[in-house]
């Protein structure tokens, strides 16, 4: 909810730029949502109650711009989610932590890549590979840097097993 009201008020921002009153609106509808979603228990019928005029008025107002929100199918809306919840998870982790999961991603990039480029890798292989990948990314979401390490151990391990001949498409 946090991650729809940011896109459709800056939307709205961008499509009022020049209208003090829309503005004045804008803010006092984006603090109240805030205010609803910062409380020790959030309350989110409220925080509704404000995205909900948030979407009404981009129907109304905003309908024919190129550039206004849509709706995003589920696959996406989870995607669009997860990686504003990273970002935020992320504002809040210390520098030395943040330098640390930088380090593993990176690492985990550059090892992912270079197995993924062996030659002859049979199909079984690669797929072990792609989901030790994932689930070593997934722990770095999660803030797991011991068991993102761990994982990217594992997938230099799967890779190491002698490569047979393909049988993938």
């Amino acid at each position: 909810m946090a991650r729809r009201l940011d896109v459709l008020s800056g939307f709205i921002a961008m499509c009022v730029a020049g209208d003090d009153d829309a503005r004045r609106r804008l803010a006092q509808l984006v603090a109240g949502a805030d205010t609803a979603l910062s409380a020790s228990t959030p309350d989110l019928v409220v925080a509704s109650e404000y995205l909900g005029e948030l979407l009404c008025w981009a129907d109304t107002e905003c309908t024919d711009h190129p550039h206004r929100p849509v709706e995003a199918r589920p696959d996406e809306a989870d995607r669009q989610t997860r990686d504003y919840a990273k970002d935020l998870r992320h504002a809040a982790l210390p520098v030395r932590v943040r330098d640390e999961m930088g380090r593993i991603e990176l690492s985990l990039e550059v090892r992912f890549l270079a197995l993924c480029c062996q030659p002859g890798l049979d199909c079984r292989i690669r797929q072990d590979i792609f989901y030790v990948a994932g689930r070593a990314a997934m722990a770095l979401d999660l803030g797991h840097l011991e068991a993102a390490e761990r994982e990217s151990r594992r997938m230099e391990q799967v890779g190491s097993v002698e490569p047979r001949q393909s049988h993938c498409g």
